[in-house]
């Protein structure tokens, strides 16, 4: 049956998906005389192995994609490496329009044909192939209907590469693979390792590739794709800015709007505004608009490494307004508007304990700081050794303002919890707000500039970025796809911390593993389950949060039969971490902590887990 013979019947098909499922074969396990209960795709996406098909046999050498109609046999044999491989099962009915429904004899059926091949592009399968399967666990009817239009992108990309293998196919390029990938997944999060990684290709071979053929790095023409498709939704949408910035993969907006003013010299807003004085004019050639004055600021870096991720490039939060060095003017740009200081500040109060982590990343150290309230220590006890003599301001929920009063600070750092006196504490030192939910990133390169140490903030992002993309290869390698799940006792309830929260982050975003169903949203930060809803959870793995506030309720937990019946209790798969270290102080070093904490636990399966 010739490729133009089934396209018509292809067309005319309903296609209903049966199930999805995503599986992993260890090195010698295999699957035997298993009888299709259905049509299938299979697309095996890493690892060695023998896939038959009713005795026709296909070697699957990193990827591979089979099909095969209901009733035919599957075995997998010879797994060398580990297999990781997705089965999605679905059933289609014929029916030419106003006709019944068509039977159609097995050499005539494109549902039933055998075949098997290795795709050019698999990447563009491999990103619907995650996705059908990531909503088909969730189980709700619109994601089963999510599913369903997944299934025909997925079946449409399999036809085209057939198709153009058929007419002559040659050798997978990397450039033209990464290409398309960047270009289609745009709004993931990638770094050039990772990337590289999937092509299975080297990344400085892959960099070399980009800067021959574009002139422009990898992640450089990933920004460049991001900030194009924003334009696009800017100049034909009125979508708030915000939820802009999400759909071309940047979760904070402010930083987005920075990096598009860098680009295009205006923000968002800005050229959203030009694009409506535009039709403005074009509707009306006689209106006169106002033109906007945009000030230029200069370039302090360039994105030298195309190594890195898109953190590296410059923070828009500080104006420098003349001057040099220290005594140069900074317009500090935050929460409750602009703030300018003649000099860099010399004596700083922080009344969040993450700023402490943040300015001794960068060899500053605070006059005073509020303490911890998690935990019997008033400081970080990692720090502890560079806090002697530190004034204590309270606690971020309360601070003591005549203690703030008393360290004389030349600047304060405060967040949202300190909203209520925040007009005290300016009559005390000029005070900035900071986002206390921002990336560390963001704000580490925005006190690098106020207190000018740009050079050593941008050094301390670019080895962490560095440190996750070595860390989430290595994960992806040994984990295979398990779900891993953050938890706090807490209240007589548990704490399930989502794919949203800043520390959940790290796991789900930096680290790229996979969050349990219950644990996916990027609304709310987090969600109280019972200790009766643990099995619903079913994560893999887990980290459950511990401090002074709620030991006796964890142990209490852990002592119960629910909470040992769990599969990845008996599995010893659970690792108990530090509250205040994992939530509380939310800065380099701390991160960079919890990051080597994660590593421990998943790479190191002999450590200790609880």
């Amino acid at each position: 049956m010739t490729f133009q013979d089934q396209m018509p019947l292809w067309n005319d098909a309903a296609l209903q998906v049966l199930d999805v499922r995503h599986r992993m074969m260890r090195p010698g396990e295999s699957l035997r005389a298993y009888r299709l209960p259905s049509s299938l795709f299979l697309f095996a996406t890493r690892g060695k192995a023998l896939v038959s098909i009713d005795e026709i046999a296909y070697e699957a050498n990193s990827c591979l994609v089979c099909h095969a109609g209901k009733g035919a046999m599957l075995d997998i044999a010879r797994v060398a490496e580990g297999l990781e491989y997705y089965m999605v099962f679905y059933k289609a009915v014929w029916a030419a329009p106003g006709r019944e429904p068509l039977r159609l004899d097995q050499t005539d059926n494109p549902f039933h044909l055998q075949y098997g091949f290795v795709p050019q592009y698999p990447l563009s399968l491999y990103w619907k192939a995650e996705e059908m399967n990531r909503y088909w666990q969730q189980g709700g009817m619109l994601e089963t209907f999510h599913v369903k239009a997944l299934f025909h992108q997925f079946v449409y990309e399999l036809m085209r590469q057939r198709h153009d293998r058929g007419e002559g196919a040659v050798q997978p390029n990397p450039l033209s693979q990464a290409i398309r990938y960047i270009e289609e997944c745009y709004a993931e999060p990638l770094t050039l390792p990772a990337l590289a990684a999937m092509l299975g290709c080297n990344a400085r071979r892959l960099q070399r590739l980009f800067n021959a053929k574009l002139h422009v790095g990898p992640m450089e023409y990933l920004i460049r794709v991001r900030l194009d498709k924003a334009k696009l939704l800017l100049q034909h949408t009125d979508v708030p800015i915000v939820r802009i910035a999400e759909a071309v993969g940047y979760s904070d907006s402010y930083y987005f709007s920075r990096l598009f003013k860098k680009y295009f010299g205006v923000s968002p807003r800005q050229f959203q505004e030009q694009v409506r004085q535009a039709e403005r004019r074009r509707q009306n050639p006689f209106h006169l608009s106002q033109s906007y004055i945009v000030p230029g600021i200069a370039q302090m870096y360039s994105n030298t490494s195309e190594d890195e991720t898109h953190y590296q490039l410059q923070s828009g939060a500080v104006v420098y307004k003349g001057g040099v060095g220290p005594n140069r003017r900074r317009c500090i740009k935050h929460l409750k508007g602009e703030t300018e200081l003649k000099r860099a500040p010399q004596r700083i109060a922080v009344l969040d304990c993450q700023y402490i982590d943040q300015l001794l990343a960068l060899g500053e150290r605070p006059v005073g700081s509020v303490s911890g309230t998690t935990d019997a220590m008033k400081f970080p006890e990692y720090l502890s050794d560079r806090l002697a003599g530190i004034q204590v301001l309270g606690t971020k929920e309360a601070p003591d303002l005549a203690a703030v009063a008393r360290s004389a600070p030349d600047l304060i750092i405060c967040t949202e919890f300190q909203e209520s006196v925040y007009e005290e504490l300016s009559r005390i030192a000029p005070t900035v707000m900071f986002d206390r939910y921002e990336d560390w990133r963001i704000t580490l390169l925005t006190l690098g500039q106020m207190v000018g140490k740009e050079r050593e903030a941008m050094n301390v992002v670019n080895e962490y970025n560095r440190k996750i993309a070595a860390l989430k290869a290595a994960l992806a390698g040994n984990l295979g796809g398990e779900t891993v799940a953050l938890i706090r006792p807490r209240d007589n309830k548990i704490r399930l911390h989502m794919t949203a929260h800043r520390t959940a982050k790290i796991l789900y975003r930096d680290l790229g593993m996979a969050a349990p169903a219950m644990a996916v949203d990027d609304r709310k930060t987090s969600s109280y389950i019972s200790l009766d809803a643990m099995p619903k959870l079913n994560a893999d793995r887990l980290f459950v949060l511990k401090d002074d506030t709620n030991a006796e309720l964890t142990d209490r937990y852990q002592q119960t039969s629910v909470w040992n019946d769990l599969s990845v209790v008996q599995a010893n798969r659970v690792r108990t971490v530090n509250t205040t270290l994992w939530i509380g102080y939310y800065g380099p070093i701390a991160v960079n902590r919890v990051v080597d904490e994660i590593a421990e636990a998943l790479l190191r399966p002999n450590s200790k887990t609880s």
